[in-house]
């Protein structure tokens, strides 16, 4: 995880939408890594700090240039428990 360290990041926080079958919300959290005592944070712009679960670790993948990552260099998706809602946007 080390190599994470400081790199650009997306959390992508992905909610399945029980009244559509097969569809599904997004929300992107953009930041920075930073790695502490063998755990992985994403800290926003704001200084922010959002523990990134341990059971996504194994899918964090490089950027593929979408539009939604925007400038990540690294990104991973956590599904949300249906009962937990999106955070508030804090973007303009």
């Amino acid at each position: 995880m080390q190599y994470l360290e400081g790199r650009k990041f997306c959390v992508v926080l992905v909610k399945e939408v029980p009244e559509k079958a097969g569809s599904a919300r997004l929300q992107c959290l953009h930041g920075r890594v930073s790695v502490e005592h063998g755990s992985l944070f994403l800290i926003d712009p704001q200084g922010g700090k959002f523990p990134v679960p341990n059971s996504a670790l194994h899918n964090i993948m490089p950027s593929d240039g979408t539009a939604l990552l925007k400038d990540a260099e690294y990104f991973v998706m956590v599904k949300l428990h249906p009962d937990i809602d999106f955070l508030e946007s804090t973007e303009p």
